[in-house]
């Protein structure tokens, strides 16, 4: 038996990659093929190609936003919520064979047991803003403590003070520029659909 496997999040960092590793130890315990594509962050890796859809005999989709499904018309489809991938991979296993064939156009059916609900548009916005906004965060607060921890020197009254005339005090500013922006960045972000008025960006 050779399965297939997408996984997705909104932020697509921790839980794209947690599914699928549960997903592929849930497989590999039961002597099952799985090739899992991760659709995170930094793009699409491990994609599934023509030759892995064509010898598959069923196919989880665990994701909380949209994967598209067009090249897995005659397959068996699973769709599931990411969070399911992680707590139940052994249960999507056994279930996605017998689920439905996906034919063109159609949308497949949910988890029975409450898997793979619709997100709201809210948290979905939410949740792509936070991955635009994520980079500005972690490259600010690094230029900070760098900053710090070399230029700066111990303050008496407590913490550490770095010298106005120094060349650190301006990586400390870019820091803090960075800081700011992720407030404009995660409202300005566009929605994961790439439509929608300015009011429903997150």
């Amino acid at each position: 038996m050779k399965l297939l496997a997408v996984t997705a999040c909104p932020t697509g960092i921790a839980h794209t990659y947690m599914a699928a590793e549960k997903l592929s130890q849930a497989a590999a315990s039961r002597g099952i093929d799985m090739k899992v594509e991760t659709q995170g962050s930094i793009g699409a890796e491990n994609v599934l190609d023509d030759n892995d859809v064509s010898s598959a005999d069923g196919v989880i989709i665990a994701a909380d936003k949209d994967v598209d499904l067009s090249r897995f018309v005659g397959k068996r489809v699973l769709t599931v919520g990411v969070a399911e991938g992680i707590h139940h991979p052994e249960q999507l296993i056994e279930r996605v064979r017998s689920a439905p064939v996906h034919t063109a156009g159609a949308t497949p059916a949910a988890s029975a047991s409450g898997g793979g609900k619709e997100r709201s548009v809210a948290y979905k916005a939410l949740m792509n803003g936070v991955s635009y906004m994520i980079p500005f965060v972690v490259v600010g607060g690094l230029l900070i403590a760098i900053s710090l921890s070399l230029g700066g020197h111990t303050d008496p009254s407590g913490g550490l003070v770095i010298p106005k005339d120094s060349f650190w005090t301006d990586v400390n500013n870019i820091g803090l520029i960075g800081f700011k922006l992720m407030v404009p960045i995660l409202y300005t972000s566009p929605t994961p659909s790439g439509t929608g008025p300015p009011s429903c960006r997150a």
